[in-house]
């Protein structure tokens, strides 16, 4: 299942005010479930004087952090380009574990919390994976017939064909739709290898496909960026 958000060119100030937003994001995201793990910890080592200091001490962080994690969240999902199944099985996950986490720490409920945070980590997992199942599934290029062509014509159209199904949404057919924060590739002036090192680990909302693409994938894909320069 895949939504497909619409939106509007990206210039230099929201390049930076995506990235921003992204790092903001993983970061209270990260101080949250840190703070969360200490709580949990003295819950289950019986130690309740130290858990209510703590609670009561980080009583305004947290909620700093639920409304960042929140706004940043939502505007990250506006920009998404493609809204796909993983997504929003976290979004109701996170939307989920926050009444469990804090019902578990208000009646000390060992059992919940350590639900809550187990959600916790399996939600920051499916996002570090872009998987349900924790692991990038490896892209398949679909068979299409060769026939007389030679090998250079075949990897040129299997870079297309990569290129259609990956990287168009936000780059355009001809590499300069610059969505969401993607670069101009008919200006690009990476080498080859510089691409190819891109493509595997992703930059700013671009993720990584170190884990979907074969040599043989990323070879064909950043020949074909490569015929898109002008």
């Amino acid at each position: 299942m895949k939504l497909q958000n619409v939106s509007f060119e990206a210039s230099a100030p929201n390049i930076y005010m995506e990235k921003g937003f992204l790092h903001l994001h993983v970061t209270v995201v990260c101080v949250f479930i840190f703070l969360y793990a200490a709580k949990v910890f003295l819950l289950l080592a019986n130690k309740s004087a130290a858990l209510d200091k703590l609670r009561r001490k980080t009583k305004l962080a947290d909620a700093v952090l639920g409304s960042s994690i929140l706004v940043t969240g939502v505007f990250l999902l506006i920009k998404t380009p493609v809204v796909e199944t993983y997504l929003l099985v976290k979004i109701v996950l996170v939307i989920a574990s926050i009444p469990i986490g804090i019902i578990a720490m208000k009646k000390m409920d060992k059992a919940l919390a350590i639900a809550a945070a187990l959600i916790y980590v399996y939600v920051f997992a499916v996002a570090k994976t872009d998987s349900l199942q924790l692991k990038k599934e490896a892209f398949v290029t679909p068979a299409f017939q060769s026939g007389t062509a030679t090998d250079s014509a075949h990897t040129i159209r299997e870079g297309e064909v990569i290129f259609a199904a990956k990287c168009v949404l936000c780059h355009g057919k001809d590499g300069r739709l610059q969505l969401n924060g993607a670069k101009d590739l008919s200006v690009s002036t990476l080498t080859n290898a510089e691409t190819i090192e891109l493509i595997k680990s992703g930059n700013g909302l671009m993720p990584g496909f170190k884990d979907e693409f074969n040599e043989e994938q990323l070879n064909a894909l950043a020949g074909y960026v490569e015929g898109l320069r002008k």
